[in-house]
């Protein structure tokens, strides 16, 4: 929607939404997280914000923030390996293209 303001989370939803998201994550049943990438980037996005609202419980979201980038980080590295592009990156960074 156009000049859509987005308004910062509550406590609450930070609190209810890391203890949520975090539980998910450390079951390390990927069925469990059906989730797009960029569901899991608004996630990530959010615990960042949650961070600022809720100051006393920064490491929680911290973590729960580190624990998305890593599954996103694996959805990523079986994209490549299924695709056989793990090769060809390494190629590519050894030669410098960044």
């Amino acid at each position: 929607m156009f000049g859509r303001v987005k308004h910062a989370p509550t406590v609450e939803q930070c609190q209810a939404d890391q203890r949520l998201w975090f539980s998910r994550l450390e079951g390390g049943d990927s069925a469990k997280i059906p989730e797009p990438y960029d569901v899991l980037s608004e996630w990530a996005s959010e615990m960042g914000e949650c961070d600022k609202v809720d100051p006393p419980n920064r490491q929680k979201y911290y973590d729960t923030h580190s624990e998305i980038q890593a599954y996103q980080f694996v959805r990523v590295m079986d994209f490549m390996d299924r695709h056989d592009l793990w090769d060809k990156f390494k190629a590519e960074d050894a030669a410098g293209k960044r």
